[in-house]
């Protein structure tokens, strides 16, 4: 009786891994590190986020920097919540 060959071991062949140093660094994923977080979905008009994008790309040309929706509204957002603390303190004194 002939027997089936049989796999070699360690399972299906895999495709050849990079050397150490063609090994590219991986981008963390998940929630980010900091202060805890969460995710607040908003519906904003049509002519709100292409008036955003518009300032995310001037805002990216001026500074050469990397910006993204989200980078902008929490700021904006800290920003507004703020500013009437630093407007009552100021006519407080």
């Amino acid at each position: 009786m002939t027997r089936k060959p049989r796999r070699p071991v360690g399972g299906l062949p895999r495709p050849a891994q990079p050397s150490g140093d063609t090994v590219t660094a991986k981008k963390p994923v998940g929630r980010p590190t900091g202060v805890p977080s969460t995710i607040v979905n908003v519906r904003l008009p049509l002519p709100l986020v292409a008036e955003l994008d518009r300032y995310l790309d001037r805002l990216e040309r001026q500074t050469g920097l990397k910006a993204n929706r989200g980078m902008i509204a929490r700021r904006a957002l800290e920003l507004f919540l703020a500013a009437p603390a630093s407007a009552g303190a100021a006519r407080e004194g």
